[in-house]
């Protein structure tokens, strides 16, 4: 098996790398092990695709710990020693929502189906998105309404959520580049439309936290896309507060 160093003084496999099956995969695995422990290695990081989960057994009863699991991969680690630190799995899911409101005061808001009140569009960002595109997409999903990014206004946390993890809910404020509602995931969606704000937050069929959180954020400006945003922070996704007018 080959295999690379990693920043914690240990070991990931190479995945490419891995014997096919078990006979081949558990003395290669063992042989692995003893260098380890001889070079005073502090993990091992092994990610095995769902084609070799039959090696997974042989993983464990070498020492080898679950760490995180995607649909196609799951990802196990062994430690050296009991206190060795093995950066920690993600703990939070990531949902977006967008606070719209037109030149008119309405509110655009939907209906889920199976739900009883509206509340703001909206979902979960998926993997690699950011924040601004994950939630004009969902806006667009959710009512065909196109829009653009203005501002992070607000920040929800939920624990425990799904899964045992948490989740941090980000509402957005958008403004509207079109006007005509199409839902585009009619299975989800029973409903979209824009409702007048003081329809919005007077209707006791909305639930209290939308009401409120409307009401909190309807005039904020919130957090801005920063100039940080650049070639100098590839990676990043910077919203800053800005300047005060006095």
């Amino acid at each position: 098996m080959q295999y690379r160093q990693d920043a914690f003084n240990g070991l990931i496999i190479d995945a490419a790398s891995l014997p096919t099956d078990r006979e081949a995969f558990a003395p290669a695995l063992e042989e692995l092990l003893d260098r380890a422990r001889r070079e005073g290695r502090n993990l091992i990081w092994l990610t095995l695709p769902l084609a070799l989960g039959d090696l997974v057994g042989i993983a464990t009863a070498a020492g080898f710990v679950f760490h995180n699991c995607l649909e196609q991969e799951l990802t196990l680690v062994w430690r050296g020693t009991p206190t060795a630190f093995a950066p920690f799995v993600p703990t939070h899911s990531l949902g977006v929502g967008g606070l719209v409101l037109n030149d008119r005061g309405e509110l655009l808001a939907i209906r889920e189906r199976g739900s009883q009140g509206y509340k703001l569009p909206g979902g979960h960002v998926e993997l690699g998105e950011d924040l601004a595109p994950a939630v004009v997409r969902e806006v667009w999903e959710e009512t065909g309404i196109r829009s653009a990014f203005r501002s992070v206004v607000g920040l929800v946390t939920t624990h425990p959520y799904r899964f045992g993890k948490s989740n941090l809910y980000v509402v957005c404020c958008l403004d509207p580049l079109s006007a005509e509602i199409a839902i585009q995931d009619p299975e989800e969606i029973e409903d979209a439309r824009w409702l007048a704000l003081p329809e919005y937050l007077a209707d006791p069929g909305n639930s209290a936290f939308n009401r409120e959180l409307v009401r909190s954020l309807a005039q904020a400006e919130g957090l801005q896309t920063s100039a940080l945003n650049s070639e100098r922070y590839p990676k990043a996704e910077v919203f800053l507060a800005q300047p005060s007018k006095d």
